[in-house]
C-alpha cells in the first residue's frame, strides 16, 4: 500500500518533508466535506437488506499528506490527497469499477466492528481509518496500516480490497494519460487517421492534459485544419477553457493560424470570450500584428477598445509592441 501511493504522491507533485500536523488544501476540504455531506437518496440509492453500506472511505496518514479513498456504491471511486491532487472519477472504467463493487460488497461484514460517529477528524501518520457510509448514519474504525498490511487484525481483508482499488484507479489513471498522449499529439501534428482511430476507440475529444489543453487548442495553435475539423465533427466542445482561460481559438489567434481562425468563427466560437485577464481573441491576434486575422474578427464585430484587467485594449496591444498597421486597421474600425 505504501509503495503503491508513494509513486502517487511522487506523480502528483506531492513529495514533501513529513509534518507534525497536515495542512489540507481548500480543494481537497471541499471534495471531503462534499462526501461526508451526501444525501445517498439525491444520488440514485435507496436502503435495502443487501446494500446497508452504499459507501466506504478509507484515509491514511503518510509522511507526505494523507490518502483518501473514496467509493460509493453510484460508481463513484476518487482518490485525494490532503496537500493537492489526487485520481477523480475513474469509476466508468472496468477495474476501478469491479474493485468498486468488490469492495463494497465485502465492507458490511466488517461493519460490527465500527462505532457511530458524527465527526470525522483525519487519522495520524501510520494509521489507517474507514468510515463506512450506511443508511443509518456514518460508523468508523481504525488500525495501524502496519497492522492492516501484514494481516494482523481482522480488518486487513477490507484493507486488500480497498488497496486493489487503489491499484486498478492507479492503473485506469494512467491509461487515460497516455489516451491524452496520444490525442493531443495526433491533434498537433495534423494525423487526422490517428486520431480518428483514438475517437473510435472511445476516447473523448475533450480529454485534457493538467493544464487543461485540449486537442481541439493544439490543432488550432499548430495550424491544423484538418484535425481540428475532425474534432469539432466528433463534438468537441468549441468553447472549452484552459487553466489561464484560452480557448480554441485565442490559441489559433495567438499563433497567426488564419484558416483555423476562419473555422471556428464559422462554427460560431464565441470572439468576445475573456480569458483569465479578460484578454480576448482580437487581443491576441494584434499583439502579434495577424492583421488577416484582426479584419476577420472586427467583420464579425470584435470590439477593438475595450480593456481587460491588464489595462490595455486590442488598439493598446498593437501600440505597445509597434505594430503600426495593425494599430491603424483598429482605429478605423471604430
Amino acid at each position: 500500500m505504501a509503495g503503491i501511493l508513494g509513486g502517487l504522491f511522487g506523480l502528483f507533485g506531492c513529495g514533501k518533508p513529513a509534518k507534525t500536523e497536515y495542512v489540507t488544501s481548500d480543494v481537497y476540504n471541499g471534495l471531503r466535506g462534499q462526501v461526508f455531506g451526501l444525501d445517498p437518496a439525491k444520488i440514485g440509492l435507496s436502503a435495502s437488506s443487501s446494500n446497508r453500506v452504499w459507501g466506504l472511505l478509507m484515509e491514511t496518514g503518510y509522511p507526505e499528506a494523507v490518502s483518501t479513498l473514496v467509493t460509493i456504491a453510484d460508481g463513484t471511486v476518487s482518490l485525494y490527497f490532503s496537500n493537492g491532487g489526487g485520481i477523480i472519477g475513474v469509476g466508468q472504467h472496468d477495474g476501478p469499477r469491479n474493485a468498486l463493487h468488490d469492495l463494497l460488497s465485502t465492507a458490511p461484514e466488517f461493519l460490527l466492528q465500527a462505532k457511530p460517529t458524527r465527526v470525522f477528524p483525519l487519522p495520524t501518520m501510520g494509521h489507517t481509518r474507514f468510515y463506512f457510509m450506511t443508511f443509518d448514519g456514518v460508523f468508523t474504525v481504525e488500525a495501524t496500516e502496519d497492522d492492516l498490511g501484514n494481516n494482523r487484525v481482522s480488518l486487513s481483508p477490507l484493507f486488500y480490497k480497498a488497496q486493489e482499488v487503489i491499484t486498478q484507479a492507479r492503473l485506469a489513471e494512467e491509461k487515460s494519460q497516455q489516451s491524452v498522449t496520444k490525442m493531443l499529439h495526433a491533434a498537433t501534428v495534423g494525423d487526422t487517421e490517428s486520431l480518428e482511430s483514438l475517437l473510435k476507440d472511445g476516447i473523448s475529444a475533450d480529454v485534457a492534459d493538467h493544464t487543461g489543453l485540449t486537442p481541439l487548442m493544439a490543432s488550432a495553435h499548430a495550424g491544423k485544419a484538418a484535425t481540428l475539423r475532425l474534432l469539432l465533427d466528433s463534438g468537441a466542445k468549441i468553447e472549452a477553457t484552459d487553466s489561464s482561460g484560452y480557448t480554441a481559438l485565442m490559441f489559433a489567434c495567438n499563433s497567426g493560424q488564419t484558416e483555423c481562425v476562419e473555422l471556428l468563427v464559422a462554427r460560431n466560437a464565441n470572439i468576445s470570450h475573456r480569458d483569465k485577464d479578460s484578454s480576448t481573441p482580437l487581443m491576441f491576434a494584434a499583439q502579434h500584428a495577424h492583421n488577416d486575422i484582426v479584419r476577420l474578427l472586427l467583420a464579425h464585430g470584435a470590439d477593438p477598445e475595450f480593456k481587460g484587467k491588464h489595462g490595455l485594449s486590442a488598439i493598446g496591444f498593437a501600440k505597445q509592441n509597434s505594430h503600426f498597421e495593425t494599430e491603424k486597421l483598429l482605429m478605423n474600425s471604430k
